[in-house]
């Protein structure tokens, strides 16, 4: 028999947040009292207020604490509290594991000691596509979540026994990823789709880094100037045939726990660093006719994204708001690369000119700019 329980670590950190919760309630209802109580109810009002959050934080040690497993040789128990669940590892089906939760599905047939009101267990739907794992012979198909898996000690032990015993399975959008890859391949082990994959991930990671790392270059140390602007300037720009010739391997969008990876901050790293550059160093006249180049921009760069990308589909109702999402991130990379166009560009011979700032009139070399955009 094995315990595990909530780490220490944790159950000391919460503590000592407790505690300052407590004393920083109790400090602001004395300081009130001694500050003289005006209106009696509306300083009770104000102690549930104060204690709200020192005693949720209480209860939630409390729930955390008495939340553990219990493993025995051919069952385990998960205690939450006063519920107990035992299950006999010949009953359970598979799992998966996301966003810290461990999700079990299992079969009661033979099941003792079992806890029919544990409030995490729930009956999988007959015609849910849960039920594809369950054995032909299985009745009913039942599921458990248990939520913050990071916070019990040695909880990797837990998942290694699990992935050991059961199958792991996708959920989610996961899910929906691996039954669209296997509707399109004629391998059924999938061989080739793995190699696929296991490259996107690995090209993603390495396409998202420069891009952190030109980001970094030009908003900290822009040296050599030209080539570092330039550079994270078309980055971006480079990312749409990345999209197209990736054949939806490798995607812009992150979909909940989908298998295939994100290279959107090839987008939104450059976006911030050419952002704070161009900020630091030009300055324009005209304000309307920088943004409506930047709208000019924002829609041809959106254009050619809807034509290069492989994910979105205007049948999905998701497929709206993201992009209205991303559309933010496009026109702020679309004010900092008009910027670049307008002023990096301009080989044009600067004007000394007089101009007006807080009421105060002082000379600046002013150029005429690529696009017509006057700057300094």
């Amino acid at each position: 028999m094995r315990i595990f329980r909530m780490k220490k670590t944790y159950l000391i950190t919460f503590s000592v947040i407790t505690g300052i919760f407590y004393l920083l309630a109790v400090g602001g209802l004395i300081y009130f009292a001694l500050d003289g109580i005006r209106n009696i109810f509306a300083y009770l009002a104000l102690i549930p207020l104060f204690m709200i959050t020192p005693v949720f934080f209480t209860l939630l040690i409390y729930a955390n604490y008495h939340s553990y497993f219990v493993f025995y040789d051919d069952y385990f128990e998960y205690h939450r509290g006063k519920n107990t669940i035992r299950i006999n590892a010949k009953n359970l089906r598979y799992f998966f594991f996301r966003e810290g939760m461990l999700t079990i599905f299992f079969v009661k047939d033979g099941i003792s000691d079992f806890a029919a009101s544990f409030r995490r267990m729930s009956e999988v739907p007959e015609n849910s596509e849960e039920r594809r794992l369950a054995l032909p012979e299985d009745d009913q198909l039942y599921k458990f979540v248990v939520p913050a898996m990071g916070m019990i000690q040695d909880s990797n032990l837990i998942i290694n026994w699990f992935t050991e015993n059961i199958p792991v399975c996708p959920d989610g959008q996961a899910l929906k990823d691996a039954i669209g890859i296997l509707k399109k391949s004629k391998d059924p082990e999938l061989k080739e789709e793995g190699m696929l994959l296991k490259k996107a991930n690995l090209y993603a990671s390495i396409i998202n880094r420069v891009a952190f790392g030109l980001a970094v270059w030009c908003a900290l140390f822009p040296h050599p100037y030209r080539l570092s602007v330039e550079l994270t300037f078309i980055f971006p720009i480079i990312l749409l045939p990345i999209l197209h010739f990736s054949n939806g391997w490798i995607r812009f969008d992150k979909r909940g726990n989908s298998i295939y990876p994100t290279v959107c901050f090839a987008l939104i790293f450059p976006m911030f660093g050419l952002g704070w550059r161009m900020l630091q160093e030009y300055t324009f006249i005209s304000a309307g006719s920088f943004v409506k180049a930047a709208l000019v921009f924002t829609a041809i760069y959106f254009v050619l994204f809807l034509i290069c990308q492989k994910e979105f589909s205007f049948k999905d109702k998701y497929t709206y708001p993201v992009l209205f999402m991303y559309l933010f991130y496009i026109f702020g990379y679309a004010l900092s690369a008009v910027a670049v166009i307008n002023c990096l560009f301009d080989f044009s011979e600067p004007v000394k000119e007089i101009i007006e700032k807080n009421n105060e009139q002082f000379s600046v070399m002013m150029h005429n700019g690529l696009l017509g955009i006057k700057w300094y």
